[in-house]
């Protein structure tokens, strides 16, 4: 779709692209803006990108009303507003790499772009949670369960070492790299029991891993990577495709499990699966941020507003607080249930006791109740 000739230009702003974010979906999805862009002047234009491009140098094309007709373009082919706008700004930063002048007012003034619609999405409870981990894979169930506990996004995810997960710390530390974070910064989250033994048997199963052991070995395997050993061998994560990474893996993987439970694939409004790894990370928002706090929630995810106010804390303070949320996060460990009857177990038998010393006073004094309060003594 775009010229070979021009290749090595857009593969030397794509490389740029890469060095802000070292991110494989923005190049993805900026190639593909330049693509779409390279179609529509094809179409529209019956001229080639370069054509286009030499054209606009010398002022003979207009470069605001080319992105103005490409706009019209990609909204009557029903493309959704955030796909439009992404593949505007990766069309518009590869034409200025090649040297054409783009004023941001201008722009703004000349190209109107779609606005995105805000449509609810139907939040995550624990029990279709508890269906999801119930009909997925040993792998997926894992990947679930930490997101769910860590507030973690997928990219964060399918990075995450052996050797960024504390094991020894009450309740189990995750160091999340800054090189694989969003906004580059690093930072730090826990993980619920539940969510640690369920890593803790994924490890051994999968990898070999012991617990009380140093486990050297593994310290820079990538836990939710590839469990087939054939395929460890370190890959380039920028020339393999889209479609094989570990973040397509397992989100196909999602895909498959549920695709044929009706409650679990249902839809949202805005036509996108209700059960995605955002939602889990929405899950952890909301469950921690009605624990704890908001301002707790939004660190550990990781939004940088917060992250300040939340390395101030000491150590003790930060484990205790993600303690005060953990029940609320744990999905299908019993162990807090039985440990929550045992406690209203105790509690009735107290009441109980404090009833017969009750009544036996009554008893001996001689005390005539209403005949309303009489039941209690039966």
């Amino acid at each position: 779709m775009t010229e070979s000739n021009l290749e090595p230009l857009i593969t030397d702003y794509l490389d740029s692209v890469y060095v802000i974010s070292h991110s494989t979906s923005s190049v993805h999805v900026y190639r593909s803006g330049i693509n779409h862009f390279a179609k529509f002047v094809q179409i529209k234009y019956e001229k080639s990108l370069e054509q286009v491009i030499s054209a606009m140098k010398d002022d003979s094309m207009d470069k605001y009303t080319v992105f103005k007709d490409f706009v019209i373009y990609l909204d009557k082919l029903g493309k959704k507003p955030s796909s439009i706008k992404i593949w505007v700004v990766g069309s518009r930063g590869f034409l200025k790499h090649c040297g054409i002048k783009i004023y941001s007012e201008d722009f703004r003034m000349a190209v109107r772009l779609p606005k995105r619609v805000h449509q609810r999405e139907e939040p995550l409870t624990k029990e279709l949670l508890l269906r999801i981990i119930n009909n997925v894979p040993a792998k997926l169930r894992t990947t679930i369960l930490v997101a769910t506990a860590s507030g973690m996004r997928i990219g964060e995810l399918i990075q995450l070492k052996l050797s960024d997960v504390d094991f020894d710390s009450k309740p189990t530390r995750i160091k999340i790299r800054a090189e694989t974070t969003k906004t580059r910064e690093s930072r730090e989250t826990f993980l619920t029991a539940e969510a640690t033994n369920s890593l803790k048997d994924y490890l051994t199963r999968f990898f070999g891993w012991q617990d009380d052991e140093s486990n050297n070995s593994l310290k820079d395997l990538v836990i939710f990577g590839r469990t087939t050993k054939s395929y460890r061998k370190p890959v380039d994560n920028r020339k393999q495709p889209l479609q094989q990474t570990n973040t397509s893996i397992l989100i196909n993987s999602m895909k498959k499990s549920i695709e044929n439970i009706p409650e679990l694939s249902k839809l949202n409004e805005n036509g996108r699966h209700m059960v995605h790894f955002h939602a889990f990370r929405k899950y952890f928002r909301t469950i921690v941020g009605n624990a704890v706090g908001r301002d707790y929630a939004e660190a550990l995810m990781g939004h940088h507003f917060y992250l300040d106010t939340y390395y101030n804390l000491p150590d003790e303070k930060k484990r205790e607080m993600y303690l005060q949320s953990e029940s609320f996060l744990t999905i299908s460990d019993y162990a807090q249930i039985e440990k929550d009857l045992r406690s209203v177990k105790q509690r009735q038998k107290l009441i109980e006791e404090k009833q017969l010393d009750l009544i036996q006073l009554i008893d001996e004094d001689h005390i005539k109740l209403p005949v309303s309060l009489q039941k209690y003594l039966k």
